[in-house]
């Protein structure tokens, strides 16, 4: 009989997809290199089939890899919600999350039903700002987690802060749009002050060419609104989808936009649990380098 797929190699394994090589896994789960290859061959007796190709320098997934893959991530899920559910009954209380409106339209929602129906005796609320002032907000105690943009310049007070990814920022405009063929190109904008903003005028400017801010908006929404109405062209997150946009490049005419970092900033680990969990969640559900200080 074959033995079970034990839960500890299907993460072992995940991760070495995700990671794409045994040194950065090793060094992930504390181990050595050694003992991560000999949870791969176990794995790979307990399913009877060879999961990786046998060139190891570059892994790729066998066709049994790729019907393995999903099925050990819906595993790895149903255990850790298991687990967080069962020790949820002794957390309990109130988390101030602060990130930007970007970020609580696209990014959170699904983080944060999952985190309510594990942990339902905690009160999360949440403030919407630009980074800076999330910043000041978290150093001066009025938040506890913040989800934010590094910024130069801009270092919060803070017990903890981790690197979630690298997140690409894209030009969008009108499906069938014309405002970004303009000699003066129009922009939708936030607030002087955004990382966004910054990045877009220099790209424009190093390109040389000419801009105008048709727009200043508080909130996505807003600028969504210019774009969609083709008065103007914007710039978000790649991970962000809008109906009715479509991504701009150098083919349009428009110049490359350098990435951003995602941040998670943690006021002080181990003060309130709850905060804990929820940083927990937001790094599991949104980080790609998850554990890695920056």
């Amino acid at each position: 009989m074959r033995r079970p797929l034990e839960i500890a190699l299907l993460r072992t394994f995940v991760m070495l997809v995700e990671e794409r090589g045994v040194t950065r896994v090793a060094r992930r789960q504390n181990l050595t290199q050694p003992a991560v290859s000999l949870q791969l061959a176990r794995l790979e007796e307990a399913a009877g089939q060879r999961i990786f190709e046998r060139d190891r320098r570059h892994l790729r997934l066998t066709r049994h890899g790729e019907i393995l893959l999903p099925y050990a991530r819906l595993m790895l899920k149903l255990h850790d919600d298991a687990r967080a559910r069962l020790s949820a009954e002794d957390i309990a209380g109130r988390v101030t999350l602060g990130c930007p409106d970007l970020y609580a339209a696209f990014l959170l929602p699904q983080t944060l039903a999952r985190f309510r129906a594990s942990y339902p005796g905690v009160e999360v609320t949440v403030r919407c700002a630009l980074s800076a002032q999330l910043a000041e907000e978290i150093s001066n105690g009025r938040l506890d987690v913040a989800l934010a943009t590094r910024m130069p310049h801009v270092h919060p007070k803070v017990g903890s802060v981790t690197l979630l990814r690298h997140e690409p920022l894209v030009w969008l405009g009108a499906e069938n749009g014309a405002a970004f063929k303009a000699d003066t190109i129009p922009l939708a904008m936030l607030p002087d002050g955004n990382l966004y903003r910054d990045y877009a005028l220099a790209a424009l400017n190093e390109a040389g060419r000419t801009w105008r801010i048709s727009c200043i908006s508080e909130s996505i929404a807003g600028m969504e609104a210019m774009a969609l109405a083709d008065a103007a062209v914007i710039v978000l997150a790649a991970s962000v989808k809008v109906n009715g946009l479509r991504r701009l490049d150098a083919e349009d005419g428009l110049p490359p936009l350098p990435d951003v970092d995602l941040m998670l900033w943690q006021r002080e680990p181990g003060l309130i649990p709850a905060a804990d969990h929820l940083a927990a969640y937001i790094i599991k559900d949104i980080g790609t380098t998850a554990g890695r200080d920056a």
